[in-house]
């Protein structure tokens, strides 16, 4: 088991050996949360590293954003009249 102390700033060092497990390293975001009396701490990726991991459809591959949220509000129109 690691252990760490805390500095009078609040800050926390994670042990090397973690560090290394979970691939952590300098200007990493993470999450932090309590649950049970527990510090949970998650490491987040980065919005770009994302880029490609959802399927765009082929409709709006060459949309521009302007375009894009003008379909999506269209969409969300013909779905209100649905109801």
């Amino acid at each position: 088991m690691n252990k760490t102390k805390i500095t009078r700033k609040g800050q926390v060092t994670i042990p090397k050996e973690i560090r290394g497990k979970l691939s952590l390293k300098e200007s990493d975001i993470l999450r932090v949360s309590e649950k049970n009396n527990m510090i949970i701490m998650e490491k987040m990726t980065p919005f770009l590293e994302l880029k490609g991991s959802v399927k765009v459809p082929d409709e709006v591959k060459n949309l521009s954003w302007k375009e894009i949220e003008e379909k999506a509000h269209q969409n969300i129109a013909q779905e209100a009249d649905k109801w």
